[in-house]
């Protein structure tokens, strides 16, 4: 018997990065961005560089809201005096140059402004997805040109799922529109239905709909 899988969530924002995280990008030329992502303003911050030796720390959003930057060759800190924050939202916090090719960040301690902690993790640098066949089963994951893809063993015979931190004008197209079904959305959601009984096919990636 076939079975038909009903859709709820989707499981990638636009950002790529969860709420309260550091991660670490490669420029090419022995300097990484320190990107974050965080809820709350930033008023200091400590962690250290695993894998590789720190040179140095400059650049970014803490040196653009006047932080001050310290380094060893394991650690680096930063901090304001003169009260200055880094505001909630996402980012490169900082480069640093190093000897070496980090494997992550560890011991991260971010306060806000009043000097109160933080809950920061390394976020682990994610496949870069071009396509639905990147994803695990049963996934689906937004691109930046507003192609949902998907990868799904099962027949799907309705979806719905909220867009976080952009505001929806429409949605079509893809396999959704290709099997008949009608799309509806808010300006946070989306809801894919076969009036027929249609279904989109289980397919090992694949274009659900372009928002």
């Amino acid at each position: 018997m076939k079975m038909k899988l009903f859709l709820t969530s989707l499981f990638c924002t636009f950002s790529l990065l969860l709420a309260n995280s550091l991660s670490l990008s490669d420029n090419g030329d022995g300097t990484f961005n320190v990107g974050y992502s965080s809820s709350d303003d930033i008023g200091g911050f400590q962690f250290n560089v695993d894998g590789a030796t720190v040179n140095g720390a400059s650049g970014g959003d803490a040196a653009s809201n006047g932080f001050m930057m310290s380094t060893s060759a394991t650690t680096v800190l930063g901090f304001s005096f003169t009260g200055g924050t880094i505001p909630a939202g996402e980012g490169t916090l900082l480069v640093l140059s190093v000897d070496g090719s980090p494997t992550g960040l560890s011991s991260i301690v971010v306060s806000d402004p009043a000097g109160g902690a933080l809950d920061f993790t390394y976020e682990e640098p994610q496949m870069e997805i071009t396509d639905g066949c990147d994803l695990p089963d049963l996934n689906m994951y937004l691109a930046e040109d507003g192609s949902v893809f998907y990868n799904s063993s099962e027949i799907i015979g309705g979806f719905q799922f909220n867009v976080d931190g952009a505001t929806v004008n429409g949605a079509s197209g893809g396999e959704a529109t290709a099997n008949g079904f009608m799309i509806s959305t808010s300006a946070t959601t989306v809801l894919g239905f076969s009036l027929t009984g249609g279904t989109v096919p289980a397919q090992d990636g694949g274009v659900l709909l372009d928002l």
